[in-house]
C-alpha cells in the first residue's frame, strides 16, 4: 500500500483557479502594455491615443491632435468626402476659414476653406502648407494637405 495521499477535488479546483487568474493577469498586462504604447506616441502619428479617442468620438476636438494625426490617416480623411458643410464644421469647429479669393484652379461652384487664417484672408489667393477642404454644392469633394 502506498502512503501518499490521493489528490482531492480541492487540489484540482485550486489548479483551475490559478490557471484562470494567471490568464486574467496576462490579459491585463497585455492591455496595459497597449495603452502605454499608444500613450507615448507623438502627435503626428495616427496611433496616438488622443487622436484615436477623438476619431472614435470619445474625446473633444483639438486641432493640433486631430490634424496632425490625419496627416498619415488617408482612409479616415477620405471618409469625410460627401459630408455637408454644416457636418464638416461640426466635426472641425473654428478650424477652417473660407478663402477670400478663390485660387486659379477652382472650378465653377467650388468653395475653398483652409486651416490658416492669414493665408485665407490674403488677397493673392495663393496658399500652401495648410489643410484644404473644397466644397461643391455644399458637399465636401476634396480634403487634403495643400503643399506649396
Amino acid at each position: 500500500m502506498s502512503t501518499e495521499p490521493k489528490p482531492t477535488c480541492r487540489s484540482r479546483r485550486f489548479s483551475k483557479v490559478s490557471l484562470a487568474s494567471s490568464f486574467f493577469a496576462a490579459v491585463l498586462a497585455l492591455a496595459l502594455g497597449v495603452v502605454l504604447f499608444l500613450s507615448v506616441q507623438t502627435l503626428g502619428t495616427q496611433y496616438n491615443l488622443y487622436y484615436l479617442l477623438w476619431k472614435a468620438g470619445i474625446r473633444k476636438y483639438e486641432p493640433q491632435v486631430a490634424l496632425a494625426g490625419m496627416f498619415h490617416d488617408h482612409a479616415f480623411r477620405q471618409s469625410f468626402i460627401g459630408l455637408s458643410r454644416a457636418d464638416f464644421e461640426r466635426r472641425f469647429p473654428s478650424t477652417f476659414y473660407q478663402v477670400r479669393r478663390q485660387p486659379p484652379i477652382a472650378k465653377a461652384g467650388e468653395v475653398y476653406f483652409i486651416s490658416d487664417y492669414r493665408q485665407a484672408t490674403d488677397e493673392s489667393g495663393a496658399f500652401g502648407m495648410c489643410w484644404m477642404a473644397v466644397f461643391r454644392d455644399d458637399r465636401l469633394v476634396e480634403f487634403d494637405f495643400a503643399k506649396a
